[in-house]
């Protein structure tokens, strides 16, 4: 402007001129100034009014921590709910508060009686005033973190909220349809049913050693991080049909006393149920992980069943169960291994049945033991099978048995009764086939197939002819072609008597050679 003023026409008017523009220019910087000093008002209130709140919040949150610890129970109820407020409008001490609430659960508690003592002593009746007044405090503050964590209410849901309920007293506890990301039960006791149905878990879930004292309902729940219930125990019903595992499940050690169901569940991850133990009865429902997915690794070593079904099961990775103890009735009814499959050492002391299972990877029986009946009708085992040194005490069923990748029962022992005769010539006659149809161009050893006829000490002459007669019965059990393969010798061994099979599948250029099959 002032460049304008000089090139005015005569010496007057240039004056005036840069007057003006001196004027102006001393305007525009005034105002400048203004609204800078209108600028850092404004920083300096809004920094004052932040600081005012944070203030303002810091000493609600003091005071409510304070009412909680009160020895008066409408107070310790004053101080949660402030507590629940303050959270709400302020969404940045959501977690801090929720830990608050979190380790008033985790404080030492002893539930009332379910009756007021019968005592004249006012200190008693205060005493169990006291505790169902603390209860009361207590399943508030329970419901207040349910309140804030149900996904279906946006108003009032609280995101990425952690808890930590590590050995706490829940009454009658529920997260039903509620989202959280981790959550730590470890420890934690559970008084009465607890229901945790569609519940969403998005971090680690941890319920490590921790007691269920009635129902445990976990239907439908998705656990998108790990979960782990070792050492857990499930006094009553446990309900996990429809859950879906996408980490590792982890329930090693755990004890269930009632039904437990996994009914249609889906183990993505890895499940390790290693050493855990299923009580219940038949008449109670078992263990059943009927028409479950297994897509990881499916490992049940060392665990105890009462009653287990595995019906129409699916296993897509490695399953172990392997060392595992079946004390009753055990069910695999269509179930389908795609991966290998191990039985090595198990125990079945009740019925077990296979019926149209389908193995596609190898499946090994070594070792076992079947005490009740056992049956694989309809049953394919597309890789190799094998019954080492695995006893039969009752009947086995292979009928209708598909074998693709070779059968072996080496040192394999059948265990029977006078009466039971006809029912093992047929079993020997099956087995023989199918070790002949599996191994065709070599020759099994001499033991691969043994039978005791009677475990108890009977006449001298009608044992013999018990036995020669089951003998020959089961050369004639052999079908004409595989005849002249099969033979079979009796050999008494302490008062038992044994009909062991020989099966001889020689390759026609090696029939002077009498090389043995190396499976």
């Amino acid at each position: 402007m002032l460049g304008e003023a000089d090139q005015a026409g005569d010496a007057d008017k240039r004056a005036a001129a840069r007057v003006e523009a001196i004027k102006t220019g001393l305007g525009i910087g005034a105002g400048t100034t203004g609204i800078f000093a209108l600028l850092l008002a404004v920083r300096r209130q809004q920094h004052t009014e932040s600081d005012a709140t944070e203030k303002n919040v810091t000493e609600l949150y003091t005071k409510a921590a304070d009412q909680l610890g009160s020895e008066q129970a409408p107070v310790r109820l004053a101080g949660l709910y402030a507590l629940e407020r303050l959270a709400h409008n302020n969404p940045g001490q959501r977690q801090s508060i929720v830990n608050v609430i979190c380790a008033y659960l985790r404080m030492p508690f002893t539930p009332p009686d379910p009756k007021p003592p019968a005592a004249t002593e006012d200190t008693q009746l205060k005493e169990h005033q006291g505790r169902v007044q603390e209860q009361e405090v207590r399943l508030a503050a329970q419901r207040i973190l349910v309140q804030h964590h149900q996904p279906e209410v946006r108003r009032t849901f609280w995101t990425d909220i952690d808890l930590d309920l590590t050995n706490a007293h829940l009454i009658g506890f529920t997260l039903d349809r509620c989202r959280v990301r981790k959550a730590s039960f470890d420890g934690a006791t559970f008084a009465g049913d607890a229901w945790f149905r569609e519940a969403t878990f998005t971090g680690e879930a941890w319920f490590v050693g921790a007691t269920f004292t009635r129902d445990a309902w976990f239907d439908g729940v998705t656990f998108t991080g790990d979960a782990w219930f070792g050492d857990a125990t499930f006094t009553r019903d446990a309900w996990f049909d429809g859950v879906t595992f996408t980490g590792h499940a982890w329930f090693v050690g755990a004890t269930f006393t009632g039904r437990a169901s996994f009914d249609k569940a889906t183990f993505t991850g890895d499940a390790s149920f290693g050493g855990a133990t299923f009580t219940s009865g038949v008449q109670f429902g078992g263990a059943s992980f009927s028409k479950a997915t297994f897509t990881g690794g499916a490992s049940f070593e060392g665990t105890t069943f009462s009653v287990a079904s595995f019906h129409l099961a699916t296993f897509t990775g490695g399953a172990s169960f392997s060392g595992t103890t079946f004390t009753g009735h055990a069910g695999f009814r269509g179930a389908t291994f795609t991966g290998h499959a191990g039985f090595v050492g198990a125990t079945f002391t009740g019925s077990v049945r296979f019926v149209g299972a389908t193995f596609t990877g190898n499946l090994r029986f070594n070792e076992a033991i079947f005490t009740g009946d056992a049956s694989f009708v309809g049953a394919t085992f597309t890789g190799s099978v094998q019954f080492d040194e695995a006893r039969f005490t009752r009947i086995v069923e292979l009928d209708s048995v598909t074998v693709v990748g070779g059968a072996r029962f080496a040192r394999a022992t059948f265990y029977g009764r006078p009466g039971d005769l006809p029912d093992l010539r047929a079993l020997l006659g099956t087995a023989v086939m199918l070790a002949r149809t599996t191994c065709r161009s070599a020759i099994v050893d001499p033991q691969d197939l043994k039978t005791v006829t009677s475990r108890r000490a009977l006449p001298k002459v009608s044992s013999n002819a018990a036995c020669i007669t089951h003998l020959r019965g089961v050369g004639r059990a052999l079908p004409a072609d595989h005849r002249s393969s099969g033979t079979v010798r009796q050999v008494s061994v302490a008062r038992r008597w044994v009909a062991a099979v020989t099966i001889c599948t020689r390759r026609p250029s090696l029939s002077s050679s009498g090389r043995r099959c190396r499976h």
